[in-house]
């Protein structure tokens, strides 16, 4: 496993940590490709920050590691350091140097045999026409406590792979509750036909493509399976059997406000998220978003239930509802 790359690929968890425990980004997606096309920094690390990510490795530790001088970011919010081993890193934000989290690369053997059985039993569970065999390395994530600057015990992640799929796997020792978030890339020919036909006809209907698989996975947290497909041009997002996002790939949308209206906006809109969604956004308010570039579709009660991009010759970029609407990604 290499652990620059795992931890690299995985800054997308932070929304699901931030409601456990503080954001942990460390997601194992080593198998997939990433959704969106995300430019990888180098960051310099000044002689303060420095001697404080190398407090928390070795805290963490328990002796004296010797870290990279330079860290690696893809986007603005995260960034790690490893060390010059390979063995030990950190996650930290750039912009405030709040520190994250401190992980490590360890043999599988290391993890409990409870851990690696609950999440055998989660991944059987989330797709069952699979056979799941641990990779022999994992990755062993501590958050950081900045107010008290030490190692965090209250939870444990690990990161647990194999051949086409991985596990974000959350333990709390006090209790030796395991939970899992699973990444399982699914061959076409396995996908159900049902589910494929709507995903072709949203497509369809949004791009006025004709959508060929070529990549599919599920990602599966507590309850919620989430099918993502793609081909080379576009992908789709389904959620209980129904389309709730889809995205050309190819596509350069408009990135000011000034250059549709929001009329505009809303006269392009309205037919798809109706053929697409079935949701008639005709009374909603649209307001351009500076954060994501894009304009919320929201209704009375002030929630975004569509998102969507267009390019400069009102083609559709991405139309996005639920959850991603919501919050922008």
């Amino acid at each position: 496993m290499n652990l620059k790359k795992t931890i690299m690929v995985t800054m997308i968890i932070s929304s699901l940590c931030m409601t456990l425990a503080g954001p942990i980004s460390v997601k194992a997606v080593s198998a997939n490709e990433q959704q969106q096309k995300v430019e990888v920094k180098k960051i310099n690390i000044d002689k303060k920050l420095a001697a404080k990510l190398q407090k928390a490795v070795e805290q963490y530790a328990g002796k004296a590691v010797k870290l990279e001088n330079v860290g690696t970011s893809e986007g603005e919010n995260l960034a790690i350091v490893q060390s010059t081993d390979g063995k030990y890193g950190v996650e930290f934000a750039p912009n405030t140097q709040k520190i994250w989290n401190v992980f490590e690369k360890i043999k599988l053997n290391k993890v409990s045999k409870k851990v690696q059985d609950e999440t055998l039993k989660y991944l059987k569970k989330a797709y069952s026409n699979k056979k799941y065999v641990f990779n022999d390395e994992a990755v062993k994530i501590k958050f950081y406590n900045n107010s008290k600057s030490n190692i965090s015990n209250d939870y444990v992640m690990y990161i647990l792979d194999g051949k086409d799929f991985n596990a974000n796997v959350r333990t709390n020792p006090a209790d030796q509750g395991v939970s899992v978030q699973a990444t399982i890339q699914v061959d076409k020919q396995s996908l159900d036909s049902k589910m494929l036909k709507t995903a072709q006809e949203a497509i369809q209907a949004g791009f006025d493509h004709q959508f060929d698989v070529k990549k599919a996975r599920l990602e599966s947290e507590w309850t919620q399976r989430e099918w993502i497909l793609q081909d080379d041009t576009a992908t789709v997002y389904v959620l209980n059997g129904k389309p709730v996002s889809i995205i050309n790939e190819l596509g350069n949308k408009v990135t000011t406000s000034k250059e549709l209206t929001e009329k505009e906006v809303k006269e392009a809109i309205a037919p798809l998220a109706k053929q697409v969604f079935n949701i008639d956004i005709s009374g909603y308010t649209v307001k351009w978003d500076s954060l994501f570039k894009d304009y919320r579709f929201i209704d009375k009660g002030q929630v975004t239930v569509v998102r969507a991009a267009l390019d400069a010759d009102k083609n559709l970029v991405y139309l996005k509802t639920g959850s991603r609407a919501a919050a922008g990604n």
